[in-house]
């Protein structure tokens, strides 16, 4: 009895896009990572269908499916922390004080502002639209940029926006309030705000709070005349 001829074997190798993709897959709390690692895990799959001498079908599945829950888990902690904020812009807070709507207010704002009364409200409210007319949006403002120069151990930034009325144009400051001073623990809502009109005296929403932080002049200009004073440590 002959025996059969041995069959050759093409010689077979590791798929080197599946090591990429695992390498993608290990920052588990970086989305754009974990993201990039479920794209490139399929990838390699793609290759390894189609070359019989490539092996590594394993490690392109873990990476395919440790990138789809990381990126799913870590976007979704991501967004509830902060990031829905910024996406959202200065339209939704700065609309729920102008139209004192107390029950979003809690949803946008922090510290006294988020359960302020509608008296309280409609008093900040009341005198903007009597000079400059009905409000009809906020947006981030084209003219200032925010100071790259702001404390990084502040827990409250300033962000500069454009208030859009039926009269006209005013500049305001909102001031984000990043972490908690105390606690250390993430915030991302909005804490305060001025509306930058000396006609009115540079209304600041809540009463009694110190406001944003005053944003610095650009290099070579002074600061404009009757600019508030460096706000305290929130206490």
């Amino acid at each position: 009895m002959t025996e059969a001829p041995p069959i050759d074997r093409p010689p077979t190798h590791l798929c080197r896009t599946s090591v990429l993709a695992a390498m993608f897959a290990l920052p588990l709390c970086c989305p754009p990572m974990t993201l990039l690692a479920a794209v490139t895990g399929l990838f390699a799959l793609r290759q390894i269908r189609r070359d019989a001498s490539l092996h590594g079908r394993g490690l392109a599945w873990a990476a395919v499916a440790v990138g789809t829950v990381s990126t799913a888990i870590f976007s979704g902690l991501l967004w509830n922390n902060g990031l829905d904020t910024l996406w959202r812009g200065p339209q939704p807070p700065v609309a729920a004080l102008m139209t004192v709507d107390t029950a979003e207010m809690p949803r946008h704002w922090s510290g006294p502002a988020a359960n302020a009364p509608a008296d309280t409200l409609q008093a900040f409210a009341a005198p903007l639209e009597a000079r400059h007319g009905r409000f009809k949006s906020a947006r981030n403002s084209g003219s200032r940029l925010a100071s790259l120069q702001q404390d990084g151990r502040d827990p409250v930034v300033t962000v500069p926006v454009t208030l859009t009325f039926d009269r006209g144009e005013v500049e305001a400051d909102l001031g984000l309030e990043r972490f908690d001073a105390h606690g250390g623990g993430v915030v991302m809502k909005w804490r305060s705000l001025r509306v930058l009109d000396p006609a009115l005296g540079d209304p600041v929403f809540p009463p009694g709070e110190p406001g944003p932080p005053p944003l610095s002049p650009p290099p070579g200009k002074p600061a404009a005349a009757g600019a508030p004073a460096p706000r305290p440590p929130l206490r």
